[in-house]
């Protein structure tokens, strides 16, 4: 009887140590609210948006320096009405243009263009969050361009997950592997009139990459995955700080498009649509939809999501 009791005790010490492992290896999954208020209210509270600017630390070198811009963007801008344009091909389904002009403020994303286009996609641009491809890679012909308004009559933004860093005596560029701030103070060089992109911390990127994990883990309607957010994602965040009312278009997709293309832009055969890739699209497109203030129908019939910006969103 005693060893019967000795080896039950053993199997439930077992079984309480083997629960506080996996607790301790997962998150809470109470703190993901499952109610549309309590995701805003995590958006607004776990996710911090700012971007560097001159006055972020001590630089030794002033080269690095001056490739920040003394102010920060959210100080700089607000606006009531926003449009976050996708650069999908189902834009080309609808005819969107004057809508999407009408906003306060138009972000748009990387090298996608207007010109030809002003009927599906409009003719405005605000903002441009680019990736760190960009100019090393992609559209350096249009970054360069200063006679046309890509890039130049409007704030560029880079999006930022680990690659340029703030440290002790300026900036930390050991995991930028597409050299995009090295190509910026060139940039710098060469273009001295042109003003500087904002460039975003990169906590902000880590943050959405939590925050996703989170409400998958806590909602069961996404697996939680290891890939970085989407730029697309970042820009449909960072409007959140930004705007009263954003309005997401094709992000979510509509039913309308039966092709496989990935861009409005471009219908060529490189351009068919990929699964997979080094983005969370699945969970981002979830995220955004249990935020969105829009019906499912109404997304799937057309392709637009309104959501709430943050200064809308009371926390406790």
């Amino acid at each position: 009887m005693r060893a019967t009791k000795t080896t039950l005790f053993i199997g439930v010490l077992c079984l309480c140590i083997l629960v506080n492992v996996l607790l301790s290896k997962f998150p809470n999954t109470t703190d993901v609210p499952q109610t549309i208020d309590g995701l805003y209210c995590n958006v607004k509270t776990k996710i911090s948006f700012s971007t560097i600017t001159q006055n972020s630390t001590n630089f030794e070198n002033r080269s690095d320096e001056e490739v920040l811009p003394k102010g920060s963007l959210e100080n700089s801008v607000s606006y009531n009405s926003c449009a976050v344009v996708s650069s999908s091909h189902g834009l080309m389904l609808h005819t969107y243009g004057r809508e999407i002009d009408a906003h306060d403020a138009v972000l748009r994303f990387n090298c996608a263009p207007t010109e030809t286009f002003e009927e599906f996609v409009g003719s405005r641009t605000d903002i441009r969050l680019i990736n760190t491809r960009i100019p090393g890679r992609a559209c350096k012909k249009e970054f360069l361009n200063d006679s046309i308004a890509m890039f130049n009559r409007e704030i560029t933004v880079v999006r930022n997950f680990d690659a340029v860093r703030l440290a002790p005596r300026g900036i930390d560029t050991k995991k930028d592997r597409f050299r995009v701030f090295e190509n910026l103070k060139e940039f710098g060089r060469t273009h001295p009139n042109r003003t500087m992109p904002f460039i975003l911390i990169p906590d902000f990127g880590k943050d959405i990459a939590t925050e996703l994990g989170r409400f998958c883990i806590a909602t069961g309607k996404c697996k939680k995955t290891d890939k970085s957010p989407s730029t697309g994602m970042f820009g449909v965040v960072m409007m959140l700080h930004l705007c009263n009312w954003v309005y997401v278009y094709e992000i979510l997709p509509s039913n309308k498009d039966s092709t496989n293309l990935r861009y409005y832009y471009d219908e060529k055969a490189k351009n068919l649509k990929t699964t997979g890739g080094f983005h969370s699209f699945s969970q981002e497109k979830q995220y955004i939809r249990t935020l969105s203030l829009t019906s499912d129908q109404d997304i799937a019939n057309t392709g637009v999501a309104l959501l709430k910006g943050l200064n809308k969103v009371r926390c406790d």
